[in-house]
């Protein structure tokens, strides 16, 4: 009799487990029906596109707003006196010197491009690259712009420049100026060259410099001589004063072409002025291949000094500082040089340059 109870219960609780077993396929074939129906490929996309859709309108409306900023902001700074016949907006109007009044606009605004007529950013990817933004967009400048630019002071007159810092950082171009509330603080100058060697903790901007030129494989003397010059122009893009534009070797500052055309901010570091113009009135046939033109460049630019010679030196507190004899060389246009190489590839780049002076032969 007990025996016949035991098999009763156990083919109670196999038909118990059947049907749970049963019940929870039922479930997973019911979810599985669900998810082919709504989150199949087809509606993925959709969503995809939705999203897109949704963060380039969100961009527009960013731009758009600071843009309204600006110009709200420049009602107030026409009348400066620092800036007389202030006749159209520019980039410069953006910022302030720091002893002046404070000004109601974001760092990001006054780095955010012109808005093409879709409504979008011209930031510096390849597919809002058009001709506009080379050689005929400084053909039309206005006279009333030109007469207005040569009012200004040279220690203010920004370049206009393409690129959004709003989003996530390109690692191509400057990402130091997606994180304003850690570079703007820095000091005008590194404290030390192994900043821009070996990175720091105590110096983002000189860290984030380090980090980017780290990408290309350069030797010790140009990363430290492209290294330096970045980090004082970006300092005066930062904070435009007469004392941070006086820092810059007179070859690095914007020259007209620069002021003229709205371009990628990257393009400012190149160390020839007419090389700067060059590119960026070609900059349309280039911007679909960017990184390859800058990967040129961290190879074919060099400067012009001894192989194996030191670059850096003790001063009297035995604190390693740059060399006087290095820094006189690559704060002189005549001590950097181009090897053949990329004239060779880019002709029309070096083009009004006298290549004899700008040549850089490897020995």
């Amino acid at each position: 009799m007990s025996l016949e109870k035991k098999r009763q219960r156990d083919r109670r609780s196999q038909q118990n487990l059947r049907d749970k077993k049963s019940k929870h396929t039922a479930h997973l074939e019911e979810q599985v029906a669900h998810c082919k129906q709504h989150h199949g490929d087809h509606a993925v996309q959709r969503l995809l596109e939705v999203i897109t859709g949704l963060r380039e309108e969100n961009g527009s409306l960013r731009n758009r707003q600071n843009i309204l900023k600006s110009l709200v902001t420049s009602w107030d700074l026409e009348t400066d006196p620092v800036m007389p016949g202030r006749a159209s907006l520019d980039k410069s109007s953006l910022h302030t010197d720091s002893n002046s009044r404070e000004a109601p606009l974001s760092f990001h605004a006054a780095f955010h491009g012109p808005i093409s007529s879709n409504g979008n950013s011209n930031n510096n990817r390849g597919s809002t690259c058009t001709p506009a933004t080379g050689a005929s967009a400084m053909e039309t400048q206005s006279s009333s712009e030109a007469s207005s630019t040569k009012s200004t002071p040279l220690w203010c007159q920004i370049p206009p420049h393409t690129d959004d810092f709003s989003g996530p950082p390109n690692l191509i171009s400057c990402p130091w100026f997606c994180y304003p509330e850690k570079v703007t603080p820095c000091p005008d100058t590194p404290g030390s060259p192994l900043d821009i060697l070996y990175g720091t903790k105590t110096n983002a901007l000189a860290d984030m410099i380090r980090t980017a030129l780290q990408r290309r494989p350069i030797r010790d003397p140009e990363r430290l001589a492209m290294g330096w010059l970045a980090y004082h122009l970006s300092r005066w893009f930062l904070n435009p004063t007469s004392a941070t534009y006086e820092r810059l070797p007179v070859f690095i500052r914007p020259v007209q072409g620069q002021i003229e055309a709205p371009h990628p901010l990257v393009l400012d570091f190149l160390p020839w002025p007419r090389l700067r113009v060059n590119v960026i009135r070609q900059w349309h046939l280039y911007c679909d291949n960017r990184d390859d033109l800058f990967g040129m460049f961290a190879c074919c630019m060099k400067i012009r000094w001894p192989w194996g010679e030191d670059i850096l030196e003790r001063d009297d507190n035995n604190e390693l500082q740059i060399k006087k004899k290095f820094y006189d060389t690559f704060t002189k246009p005549e001590g950097w040089g181009l090897t053949p190489e990329f004239t060779a590839r880019y002709p029309n780049l070096v083009e009004g340059m006298d290549i004899r002076e700008v040549l850089f032969e490897l020995v």
